[in-house]
């Protein structure tokens, strides 16, 4: 029996940096810090660098099971800054108020500095969300273009 539910979902997400932004990221840190090391001899850096990535989207819901949306990412590592905008399905199950859901996505990542944006995919292995009539908390881990772990909340209508 399908239960009238909210078709639509806005979501913001916070966590941990992608393996992609996390592997590129260090490469880029270790570059710096040759640089830095070459050019600034017994100087410290005081400089406490941040790692994070940001995600913003939108689903729509077909059913209690299936859904369609889109998002954007920003994610830091030290200098580098990635920027992403994903198509992406999902798919959930699970019980009234607690799901465990799935995703796929495919779309662009953006680096400053480079001409041409890449091609990106990522996969959403795991997520758990405690879902109620108009929002829902979640928990999700996913590999390898979107926060390996990230923690996020989201309004229903």
């Amino acid at each position: 029996e399908e239960i009238n539910f909210n078709h639509n979902e806005v979501y913001l997400a916070a966590g941990m940096p992608s393996f992609l932004g996390l592997f590129s990221g260090i490469f880029v840190a270790i570059g710096e810090g040759i640089a830095q090391a070459a050019n600034q001899e017994g100087q410290q850096n005081q400089n406490k660098e941040s790692a994070f990535s940001l995600a913003g989207g939108y689903n729509y819901f077909f059913n209690q099971y299936f859904g369609v949306g889109g998002f954007a990412t920003y994610e830091k590592f030290s200098s580098l800054n990635l920027i992403s905008l994903q198509a992406k399905l999902t798919a959930q199950y699970g019980w009234e108020h607690f799901k465990i859901y799935h995703a796929a996505s495919a779309g662009l990542m953006f680096a400053p500095g480079v001409d041409k944006p890449n091609f990106i995919f990522d996969l959403t292995y795991i997520g758990l969300k405690l879902d109620f009539e108009k929002w829902n908390v979640f928990v999700d881990a996913s590999f390898p273009s979107t926060g390996i772990i990230k923690a996020g909340a989201s309004f229903k209508f």
